[in-house]
This record gives C-alpha cells, structure tokens and sequence, in this order.
C-alpha cells in the first residue's frame, strides 16, 4: 500500500537534527534537477521548507516499502491567494508505472484544493507528464523561454507565470534605474 506522507506531521516529532536530515533526504532525490532550475537546491531549503512552517506550502512524500530510509516520491505544494501551485513533482524511475504518480498527484490536489493546479515542466518532460495532463484534463495555458535556463522553454498549465516574471523583471529594472540615478548624481556632482 502506498502512503503519501506530510513533512508538516513531522515537524513536532523529530528533533531538528532529525527532521533536517529527514527533509536532505527528500530533497535529494531531486537535486538533479538543478540542471533545469539552477536554483531549485537554494529554493527548496530558504524557501519551500521554511514555509511549511505556515499554511502556504507544504511537502508530500512517499517512502520505498523495502526500505523505508528510501525516499521514493515527492511533490513541493503552493496555496495562497494568488495560485495553487505544484512547484516539484518527482517519482523515482525505479517505482514508475505503478500508479504513484497518480497517488502522490492525487494528494497533493487534495491539499492545494484544486483538481487543476499550476504546474510547470521544461518541454523536453512533456511525454513523461502527458499521462498525467491527459488523466486529469489539465490544459497548456502558456510557453515562457528563458525562465529558469537558455536551454528548455517552461511549458505551463492550469495558469500563467509571466505576470508574476514580468512584475519580478520590472521591479529589477527599476531597482536597476534608480542605482544608476544615484550613482549618476553621485559622480556629477563629484566633477563639478
């Protein structure tokens, strides 16, 4: 039987040293992926797992039978006013085909409230993940290029993500604008 756990349930069990050695586990089954998301190791441990403290966010996980130290499945959940979120969705390839995709995606849909959450994936996933698209009639809503990296544009469905990059990338700018403003000034005023 497969269980899908709740790292919350954890966090009053486990003395810190334990809980962060149980939280490393779950992460490292995903650290591949930073070839995708260069900065989803940074993201995982200073914003995802922090949040689980509060109500926003959470992670999902399923131990191996065999093994239960063997992480096998996981999934990084968002809910806030704004989206409902799958932010990581990952089954170990050694445990795929048995229908624990469906379970863990299935819970984590419970969790964030929605059968149809955000979720994002680099287009080379697309033939992994359609089984998934297709069972829950999840829809393509947006292609975003250089998002994460240069080399796989972001294939988005059940929402968008470029507001929220473009709000990001126009806050930067004029961040950017008013640096240069000050030093400008600075240095007119340092010739004069």
């Amino acid at each position: 039987m497969i269980k899908v756990e709740s790292l919350k349930d954890y966090i009053q069990i486990l003395n810190q040293e334990e809980f962060l050695e149980l939280a490393t586990r779950i992460y490292m089954i995903t650290d591949f992926i930073c070839e995708d998301y260069p900065k989803h190791k940074e993201w995982y441990f200073f914003k995802q797992l922090p949040a689980i403290l509060g109500d926003e966010r959470n992670i999902l996980f399923v131990r191996g039978i065999e093994n239960p130290n063997d992480i096998i499945a996981m999934s990084c959940l968002k809910r806030d006013g704004e989206e409902q979120k799958i932010c990581t969705l990952y089954v170990s390839d050694k445990v795929r085909g048995v229908g624990l995709g469906t379970t863990i995606v299935e819970e984590s849909m419970k969790w964030l409230g929605t059968t149809k959450p955000l979720i994002t994936l680099a287009d080379y996933k697309l033939e992994m993940f359609t089984p998934i698209i297709k069972k829950y009639g999840w829809k393509h809503t947006e292609t975003v290029e250089g998002l994460y990296n240069d080399r796989a544009k972001e294939l988005c469905f059940n929402g968008t993500l470029t507001n929220k990059h473009n709000d990001e990338k126009r806050d930067l700018q004029n961040r950017l604008v008013k640096i240069l403003r000050a030093k400008l000034d600075k240095d007119t005023t340092n010739s004069k």
